[in-house]
C-alpha cells in the first residue's frame, strides 16, 4: 500500500512545485512592468527639464510658511551711476514691459526724479536725481519691472588733435592733406547726378542748415535737442560730403535724400539716450542709410539695442571710428554690424588721430577734406567723421544701384584697395567704389 502512495505524492508535490513557480513568474512580470513604468517617469522627467526637488516634510509651522513664500524675481542689470564720461546726476532706465515703464513714470516726481525723455520702443526714460535714494527705493519696491539701469553716456562730435600720437604709438601719423583730391581717391568720378536717387540718409548730427551746396536736396529735420541754441556746422559739413552738389564741396550721392536727425547741441555734444531715440526714429522714417560722425567712450546696452533694430531692419549703420589717438573705437563704430570707418591722409597713412581697433571695417580719406559749413562758408576739415560720411555717400550710390544691405559691407572690404598698415589701424584698407 505504502508503495503504491508514493508516485502519487510525488506527483502532488511536483504540482504545487509549478504552481508555486507559475506565481512566482507572474509575479515578476508584474514588477518589471512596474519597474519599466517607473523608469519611463525618470525618462519623462529628465527630458522635460531639470527634476523638482521634493517638497521637504514640514517639521514646524515656520517651514510652510517659508514653503509659500514667491520665487526670486528677475534681477535687473544694474551699473554704476556718475562715471567719468557720463551726463553728471542722470540714469538710463529700461522696463520689462509698456506697462511698467508707464507707472514709473507715473510715480517718478514723487521719487524725487525728474523725467527728461522716454522711448517707447527701447521702454528708455531718461531721469535727472539729486540723489539716487528715490530710485533705490523703486528698485527695491518694483525690482522685477527693471531691466537696465546705468549711466546716460555723454556722446560727442570728436574733436581733433594735436598732430603727434598719444595713446596709440603704433599709429603711422598721416597728416597729408587731400583737398580737392578726395572724389578721386575713391574712383567716385564723372557724372553723380543721379547717385543714391531713391535712397534716403540720416545724418545724426548738430543739424543742418541751408547751404547752397545742398540747393535742391530734399532734407527732412527733426531737433531731438530743441535747445533753441545755434546749430554747430558740422552736420552741415557731413550733410555735404554725402550728397552736397557743388563743386568745390561735391558729395558722393547727390541724389539722395537727408534725414536731418539733430542729436548734439551747439557745441556738438550728445548723449546716450538722444543718440539711441535718433537711430530709433530714423529707422522708423525710413532710412536705409545712418551716418553717426559722433560717438562715445563707452558702451551702453541701449544704445546696443538702438543700432539692433535698426540692422534687423536692413539699415546700414556707418559710424566714425574717432579721433582720440586711442586704440579703441568709439561707439557705436566698435558695435557688431555697424560699418565702422577710420581715416588716411593723401598719401595711405593711418591719420595721426583716426582710432584703431578690432572690427573696424575699412578707412576713407580724412584729412584735409573740404566741405560745407553753417554761414554759407566752405571749410577745410579733418576727422574720421569726414570719413564716415564719404562712406555714407558711397553706401547710398550702392543702395541706389540695387544692391542689399546685407551685402554692403562685404562688398566694400573685397574692392578696398589694401594699403600697408595692419586691419586694426585700416581695416581692409581704403575706400573704393566698385566696379
Amino acid at each position: 500500500m505504502r508503495s503504491n502512495r508514493l508516485p502519487i505524492v510525488f506527483f502532488a508535490a511536483a504540482i504545487v512545485v509549478m504552481a508555486g513557480s507559475v506565481l512566482w513568474l507572474v509575479w515578476e512580470s508584474q514588477s518589471a512592468e512596474s519597474y519599466k513604468a517607473d523608469l519611463s517617469k525618470v525618462k519623462h522627467t529628465l527630458h522635460s527639464g531639470k527634476p523638482k526637488a521634493a517638497a521637504p516634510v514640514s517639521k514646524a509651522p515656520a517651514d510652510a510658511a517659508k514653503a509659500a513664500e514667491p520665487g526670486p524675481v528677475t534681477t535687473p542689470v544694474i551699473d554704476t551711476l556718475n562715471i567719468p564720461g557720463s551726463v553728471p546726476n542722470e540714469a538710463l532706465l529700461t522696463f520689462q514691459s509698456a506697462e511698467a515703464m508707464a507707472a514709473f513714470r507715473a510715480r517718478a516726481s514723487a521719487l524725487g526724479l525728474e523725467v527728461l525723455g522716454y522711448d517707447h520702443k527701447l521702454r528708455m526714460v531718461r531721469v535727472r536725481f539729486k540723489s539716487p535714494a528715490g530710485l533705490n527705493n523703486d528698485l527695491t519696491d518694483h525690482a522685477s519691472d527693471y531691466a537696465y539701469i546705468g549711466p546716460n553716456l555723454i556722446t560727442r562730435i570728436p574733436n581733433v588733435p594735436a598732430p603727434a600720437p598719444q595713446t596709440d604709438t603704433a599709429n603711422a601719423g598721416g597728416s597729408a592733406p587731400f583737398r580737392t583730391q578726395m572724389l578721386n581717391a575713391i574712383g567716385a568720378t564723372g557724372n553723380r547726378s543721379g547717385w543714391g536717387k531713391g535712397v534716403t540718409v540720416a545724418v545724426l548730427d548738430s543739424g543742418i542748415t541751408n547751404h547752397p551746396a545742398l540747393a535742391g536736396v530734399q532734407i527732412a529735420h527733426y531737433d531731438l535737442v530743441n535747445d533753441g541754441s545755434a546749430f554747430y556746422g558740422h552736420g552741415t559739413a557731413m550733410a555735404s560730403l554725402i550728397a552736397g552738389n557743388d563743386a568745390n564741396a561735391g558729395g558722393v550721392a547727390v541724389a539722395a535724400k537727408l534725414i536731418d536727425m539733430r542729436v548734439a547741441d551747439g557745441n556738438g555734444d550728445s548723449n546716450t539716450a538722444l543718440l539711441s531715440s535718433g537711430i530709433m526714429q530714423a529707422t522708423d522714417l525710413g532710412a536705409r542709410v545712418i551716418n553717426i560722425s559722433l560717438g562715445a567712450t563707452g558702451d551702453s546696452p541701449v544704445l546696443d539695442e538702438a543700432v539692433n533694430y535698426a540692422l534687423s531692419r536692413n539699415v546700414v549703420v556707418v559710424a566714425a571710428a574717432g579721433n582720440e589717438q586711442l586704440d579703441a573705437l568709439s561707439m557705436p563704430a566698435g558695435i557688431p554690424g555697424v560699418l565702422s570707418v577710420g581715416a588716411v591722409d593723401a598719401t595711405g597713412l593711418q591719420a595721426y588721430f583716426s582710432n584703431s581697433g578690432e572690427g573696424l571695417v575699412l578707412a576713407a580719406p580724412g584729412v584735409g577734406i573740404i566741405s560745407a559749413y553753417s554761414g554759407n562758408k566752405l571749410v577745410i576739415g579733418s576727422g574720421t567723421s569726414q570719413a564716415s560720411a564719404i562712406t555714407s555717400g558711397v553706401v547710398a550710390y550702392l543702395l541706389g544701384r540695387g544692391y542689399y544691405a546685407q551685402n554692403i559691407i562685404p562688398l566694400l572690404t573685397r574692392s578696398a584697395l589694401p594699403l600697408s598698415a595692419p586691419s586694426v589701424a585700416v581695416g581692409a584698407g581704403l575706400l573704393q567704389l566698385p566696379k
